[in-house]
């Protein structure tokens, strides 16, 4: 037997089963869990006895513990698995009784659905008696396969009692079958009464006595009718039968009158049919008397037909020589005329095939139907176009939407132009339809040609100037009042017959319209134009205001300065000349004021910072200072107006402002002028000054701080990054190249005086305190060891006094080879390779810098040294007179100059004791040799020089070489556009008062 009982029943909208499935889960869970807790009862024997071991405490809050075999039971592994496998099971029961109430579930759109509403929509498909049947089917199945399931049902240990669920579905399919079979006998009922209502109606007509032609046709037409429905009343009676006999089938109850209407429909019918064919043979002799009758009445309409045609030809509305309102008028009448004529027609056809006459065609009648329809078409587009415009025409010009007339217009002339594609290209020149078709065309096309002039007329570019001269060409006036001018008064002026002089007038507003918004956009851009003003420090110190850049200004300015030059050019400018003319005058004065401004301004920041930043300056030139203090008033109180209102507009056309900056610019030419001249006294006293810009010597002669030179240094001397002062500043001490390589001058310089002054005998003192130590460190070569020497020496007088001793060791080879000495040459060619080998392996160990440039320098020289006694010895140069030793740079101690000499072929050039540093030295290749001795006869004959060649093959750095050898000043001046003659000449006024050389790079770049 089961061990519980489940019995499914129906919850809309599902099926549960009582009690749930989960109750009785739970409740087996239990059943499973209390078999293993019964172990608990049996407590365990203390050891080696049969006595139960008794409850062992564990604390004072804690029960105690009782030692039985559930712990063992529970971790056994057959006791877990059999626990599993029932669970298991317990579960696949469960599975197996929703798969069987699964049967009852899947027919659960019997309650879940409504009824009424389901079936309403499936009515109103209106389904065929098929449809109906599959439906009622379905339900059918349901009731069947339900009611053949058992009552009670075992499933392992659940019996499923289903008994009430299974009532409760065949219910529901019940009453589904019943209420589909309402709506299939509603649907069919009143066909029922409608067939035999007709079948009746018939009968009755048929026995009419015909005593007229007219009875006659109609007893006739309803035999006809009564066989032509032949065919589709069978399929009507024969599906009225079929849903009955479905309705009979599923038990639906019918009432017993439409049971029997049923019945004998079909045999009503078939005897309707037979009564209609004995009458037909009851009617022949009748029918012979009126088929004469009928004859004479199609004739007397064909000859009928004929006088309509013509009629219409003559008086229809195609007729020329009538306007469209006329033929419109006409055109209901021939229209309502023609109706009557198609009826009478439409008779005489029926008597002719109720009699089997051969039908009688009216071809004129048929063609006057035609071409009616033709003019239907024209005169309906006219009239739409007609009322349209009059529509139209009650429009405010105000309210004017042109897009509108445009569209409307556009959509008429494409139906006119696709009429003789839908009605036949005749419709043009048919004679017909010829007049209103071209009367219908004039009206469109024309109001077409005038919409651009209305277009124009709508221009806001009109003013009333425009309006006044239209006025005057139409010969009509009219008040533009907005509230009052329509759109018609303008269709009353007839535009198109005045096209050329209203596009003439059109034309000119756009124009002059454009002209009035530039000179508009003019006016507005300078009305919102502001200067940008900004503070302007020097210093730190705040020393008013400036202008920063008027690029936009300017830009701005030039455009519409060229844009006013068109319009002034333009033939449409009489209105607005002397706007036009206002604002160049107004563009002109800017840009003047601008332009001066700059300049002004320019000068004023230049001139400040030497007449209110220097008092040395201002103590020099007091009567410049005090022009530049006027000027530096009025200029402030200009920019600080200027910063109140910055607008460019009133700020450059204030009363006064350009003559007051131009008498600004004057005063600041003035002041600079006098500037200028002053530097020029400056330069003059100290040539060096030449290579400084005005600032940088503004800068020296600005302060009474004598280390103010220092920054310059590198510009007045060769390679003096510094010179050397006490802690006052007010001694020279000595001079400190690039390289921090220094020596002190033997007679101390003062700073007194002008700067020019101790400047010029700080550069004295420089040259008699190389001369002195060149002399000693000559003289102390031949006495020290060579590196030794080398260390206590400037890097100039090692290479100056190494190569004079290499000029006279070579010499003196030369004597001893005279004097028989024949291996004397290689001999030196040995000591001067023992010489490199010795500097090149102190190099290695030398970790001071200065020392290590000094050999490294000496080593180029060296090297180049004994490259030449090579090649001595290899040629044979054995004589001092040879143009190979003549060609060389030698250096020698003239004793009775006692200074260096420096000869090169015909060349001879005292040495210059410009202090070099440790600046390097080139090496020196046949090619440097061969351009040094270019050079050095090109200055010997008060020449000089242009290297040419690639860029980047050294021609500068080879002049720059020559003249460190020569212990020169070398300023390398790089040419471009800015070097003009001015420029070229106070560099050339400098070279030539200091005796400095002078290279310009990329010379060909000067603009000639």
């Amino acid at each position: 037997p089961p061990l519980s009982r489940a019995a499914p029943i129906l919850s809309t909208p599902d099926v549960i089963v009582s009690p749930p499935l989960t109750d009785i889960n739970k409740l087996l869970g239990k059943m499973v869990k209390s078999i293993a807790e019964n172990t608990r009862l049996f407590v365990r024997w203390m050891n080696g006895t049969c006595i139960e071991t008794p409850a062992q405490p564990v604390g004072e809050d804690e029960e105690p513990v009782v030692f039985s075999f559930y712990p063992d039971v529970i971790a056994n592994g057959d006791v877990i698995k059999l626990m599993y496998t029932l669970t298991h099971k317990i579960q696949h029961v469960f599975g197996r009784i929703n798969k069987y109430l699964d049967v009852f579930r899947r027919s659960d759109s019997l309650w879940k659905k409504d009824k009424k509403t389901t079936l309403e929509k499936f009515a109103q498909k209106n389904p065929s008696c098929i449809q109906y049947d599959k439906e009622l089917q379905v339900k059918r199945k349901i009731v069947m396969e339900v009611s053949a399931m058992p009552a009670e049902k075992d499933l392992d240990f659940v019996r499923i009692t289903v008994g009430s669920l299974v009532r409760e579905v065949v219910d529901h399919a019940q009453r589904w079958i019943q209420e589909i079979c309402r709506h299939l006998h509603a649907s069919v009922r009143q066909n029922l009464l409608d067939m035999n209502e007709y079948i009746f109606e018939f009968s009755s007509n048929m026995d009419q006595e015909p005593e007229s032609l007219e009875e006659l046709k109609y007893v006739l037409n309803v035999i006809a009718e009564v066989r032509n429905k032949s065919m589709d009343m069978e399929l009507d009676y024969t599906d009225v039968e079929e849903r009955y006999r479905t309705l009979r089938m599923y038990a639906y109850k019918i009432p017993e009158d439409e049971a029997e209407m049923v019945d004998l429909l079909r045999t009503r019918w078939e005897q309707l049919l037979a009564k209609a064919r004995l009458r037909d043979k009851a009617l022949t002799t009748v029918k012979r008397k009126f088929t004469k009758v009928t004859q004479d009445q199609v004739r007397d309409f064909a000859t009928k037909a004929v006088d309509i045609q013509a009629d219409f030809h003559d008086n229809g509305p195609g007729a020329p020589g009538i306007n469209m309102e006329e033929g419109l008028d006409r055109l209901e009448t021939y229209t309502q005329g023609l109706a009557e004529h198609q009826r009478q027609r439409e008779e005489l056809v029926n008597a002719q095939k109720l009699f089997n006459m051969p039908i009688q065609s009216y071809p004129e009648l048929t063609d006057v139907e035609q071409t009616l329809k033709k003019l239907q078409a024209i005169y309906d587009l006219y009239k739409e176009q007609r009322d349209a415009k009059e529509s139209w025409s009650g429009t405010l010009w105000s309210e004017l939407d042109q897009t509108l007339l445009e569209r409307g217009m556009e959509a008429f002339e494409a139906r006119l132009k696709a009429m003789p594609r839908q009605h036949g290209a005749e419709i043009k020149n048919d004679r017909r339809t010829m007049n209103p078709y071209k009367l219908l065309e004039e009206a469109i096309l024309g109001f077409l040609d005038s919409l651009p002039l209305i277009v124009n007329l709508k221009s806001e570019a009109l003013r009333d100037r425009h309006w006044k001269k239209l006025m005057e060409i139409t010969g009509i006036q009219f008040d533009m009042n907005p509230k009052t001018f329509t759109l018609g008064k303008l269709f009353s002026m007839q535009l198109e017959k005045f096209s050329e002089q209203i596009a003439d007038i059109t034309s000119a507003a756009t124009k002059e319209l454009n002209l009035e918004k530039g000179i508009n956009d003019i006016a507005d851009t300078w009305r919102i134009t502001r200067f940008e003003v900004a503070k302007y420090y020097k210093g730190g110190t705040e020393r008013g205001f400036v202008l920063k850049s008027t690029d936009d200004i300017q830009l701005t300015l030039e455009d519409q300065m060229m844009n006013l030059s068109s319009m002034s050019s333009s033939r449409f400018v009489g209105p607005f000349l002397e706007q036009t003319q206002k604002w160049e005058k107004l563009m002109s004065t800017i840009a003047e004021v601008i332009e001066v401004w700059m300049k002004v301004q320019s000068k004023w920041m230049y001139l400040e910072a030497i007449f209110v930043g220097s008092e040395d300056i201002r103590l020099q030139l007091p009567e410049e200072a005090k022009r530049f203090d006027r000027i530096h008033t009025t200029f402030k109180k200009i920019m600080s107006d200027t910063n109140k209102n910055p607008s460019v507009l009133e700020a450059c056309t204030a009363d006064g402002r350009l003559e007051a900056l131009q008498g600004l610019l004057q005063q600041l030419e003035e002041c600079q002028k006098s500037l200028s001249d002053y530097l020029e006294t400056k330069r003059t006293a100290f040539p060096r000054f030449y290579f400084l810009s005005d600032d940088e010597l503004l800068s020296i002669l600005g302060t009474s701080d004598p280390t103010s030179v220092q920054e310059h240094m590198l510009k007045l001397f060769d390679n003096t990054a510094a010179l050397k002062f006490d802690r006052s500043g007010g001694k020279v001490l000595g001079m400190v190249s690039s390289e921090k390589e220094a020596f002190d001058f033997q007679q101390v310089q003062t700073t007194e005086g002008a700067v020019e002054t101790w400047l010029l005998s700080v550069e004295s003192e420089m040259m008699r305190t190389l001369n002195r130590m060149h002399k000693e460190g000559t003289f102390f070569y031949a006495e020290s060891e060579r590196v030794e020497w080398l260390g206590k020496q400037l890097g100039m007088i090692g290479n100056t006094a190494c190569q004079i001793w290499w000029t006279w060791e070579c010499e003196d080879v030369f004597s001893r080879v005279r004097a028989g000495g024949k291996t004397a040459m290689k001999d030196y060619a040995q000591k001067c390779s023992n010489q490199l080998d010795r500097l090149i392996q102190e190099v290695q160990v030398v970790t001071e810098k200065l020392i290590t440039k000094k050999i490294n320098t000496l080593i180029i020289i060296d090297l180049h040294a004994r490259d030449i006694i090579d090649s001595f010895v290899r040629d044979s140069i054995l004589d001092a007179r040879e143009f190979a030793w003549e060609s060389q740079l030698r250096f020698y101690w003239d004793r009775d100059e006692d200074d260096v000499r420096i000869n090169q072929c015909s060349g001879s050039f005292l040495y210059g004791y410009e202090y070099q540093g440790l600046s390097g030295r080139l090496v020196i290749t046949p090619l440097t040799d061969r351009c040094y001795m270019t050079m050095t006869q090109a200055l010997s004959y008060r020449l000089g020089t242009a290297p040419a060649g690639p860029a980047g093959t050294g021609k500068t750095e080879t002049v720059k070489d020559l003249a460190k050898a020569m212990a020169l000043q070398c300023v390398v001046f790089n040419c471009g556009e800015g070097l003009d003659y001015k420029a070229m000449g106070t560099i050339f006024s400098g070279l030539v008062q200091c005796g400095a050389w002078g290279c310009f790079d990329e010379f060909n770049r000067i603009p000639v």
